[in-house]
């Protein structure tokens, strides 16, 4: 295998994708133990920890599409489709019908052993309003995961088609210019929808209406593939900045994140939102996503104590089983908020966090370690990746 053939690593995205999971998890707990409604103060910061989806779509988007974009520009053939799709299905669905199965049991699921089974089972919980709230709640997001992943072959063969013939430094802009206009038409999309009907109808959870968080992955990934093989000092001014400060980009995102709770968003859970909430929030969410995924998609071979943080052993485990947690955390959070709530009165939020957190760690786990791991070794075709390297489904709240 030439140089140019061997998959580049990106070892701070597992933590990245672990703060994502923490912050999904996080969301869901303020929830449980109506801290977010009773904290004045906190309240309307743990409302907005639903950001994480944002950055694990964006993760997603990345991931997914930087090898086609670096095999078309390095004259190589794209990734085999067929090894692609046996691959996301194993990284997604094995994992999925063990947890729905098993929490099915216990604790309980609605709707799982019912005339519906297919729904869960089948990834169509968030086409309908009825659904959407049964079988893992959070598992509306992997139907648009896999939407996504049918689509990206799509536009990978689309853009190497359009872009054939035009030499490889005339290929960046132009495709940016294109993700932008897809992005864009994804929002004009959900704005239209949300005026025409209701901001909170069974649309705007498909990934036509989420398509912006995605497209700014893509557009991460058109980025970093173009830079990849340049010297420092011929990049972008704004690529070697990232680089050099990874810490500018999280210390936007924090600000990013204080400004969402200034602008009238609901903190209610499941509230109503009007058309003016449902873009802001998706629009800010967004600018948080790409700015959090930043220093470790673009700049990496840079330092810091964000990439240091990122690369730290707890974060990069988390990260790594981050699809079990998140498959895991709500039904076992209501279990122990019903259990352990009573108890722990003020001090709930912290205590069922954490408690939540431990159990998540050891299903996911046990789940990655004796299911995940195994089918994707003897089944996927290749060598499993080094784990920076391999993409998981998006956790969402």
């Amino acid at each position: 295998m030439d140089r140019a053939a061997v998959p580049p690593r990106f070892p701070h995205l597992d933590g990245v994708r672990a703060i994502a999971a923490l912050s999904v998890l996080g969301v869901h707990t303020a929830g449980l133990t109506t801290f977010t409604t009773s904290n004045d103060l906190l309240g309307p910061l743990t409302a907005r920890l639903n950001v994480g989806v944002a950055i694990f779509f964006v993760l997603s988007g990345f991931l997914l599409y930087r090898p086609f974009v670096a095999a078309r520009l390095a004259d190589r053939d794209a990734p085999q489709i067929g090894g692609y799709l046996r691959r996301r299905a194993l990284r997604i669905v094995p994992a999925y019908w063990l947890a729905l199965t098993l929490l099915a049991i216990w604790p309980g699921l609605n709707g799982v052993f019912t005339k519906d089974w297919w729904v869960y089972y089948g990834f169509a919980q968030n086409l309908r309003g009825g659904w959407i709230l049964q079988g893992i709640g959070p598992a509306w997001t992997l139907h648009v995961e896999i939407t996504f992943y049918a689509l990206l072959p799509f536009l990978a063969l689309g853009a190497a088609r359009w872009l054939r013939g035009r030499p490889v430094e005339r290929q960046l802009w132009p495709e940016l210019a294109a993700i932008a206009v897809l992005g864009l038409l994804s929002l004009a999309l959900r704005a239209w929808r949300s005026v025409a009907g209701s901001p909170t109808e069974v649309g705007a959870n498909i990934l036509p209406q989420l398509f912006l968080w995605f497209a700014l992955g893509l557009a991460l990934a058109v980025v970093s593939a173009h830079v990849a093989d340049r010297p420092v000092g011929r990049r972008p001014g704004w690529v070697r900045f990232v680089g050099a400060h990874p810490g500018v980009p999280w210390a936007g995102a924090v600000a990013v994140l204080l400004l969402s709770t200034q602008v009238g968003l609901p903190i209610l859970p499941l509230a109503d939102y009007d058309t003016y909430e449902l873009l802001c929030e998706h629009v800010l969410y967004a600018l948080i996503a790409v700015l959090v995924v930043l220093p470790a998609a673009i700049g990496t071979d840079g330092g810091g104590r964000v990439r240091a943080l990122l690369a730290s052993r707890p974060l990069v485990w988390l990260g790594l089983v981050s699809y079990g947690v998140y498959l895991w955390h709500l039904p076992l959070g209501e279990e122990i908020n019903a259990r352990l709530g009573p108890r722990v009165a003020d001090l709930g939020f912290p205590i069922i966090t954490l408690a939540v957190l431990a159990a998540s760690l050891v299903a996911a786990t046990l789940s990655y370690t004796l299911v995940e791991r195994p089918l994707m070794r003897r089944f996927r075709g290749s060598p499993a990746p080094r784990a920076a390297e391999r993409p998981a489904p998006v956790p969402a709240g």
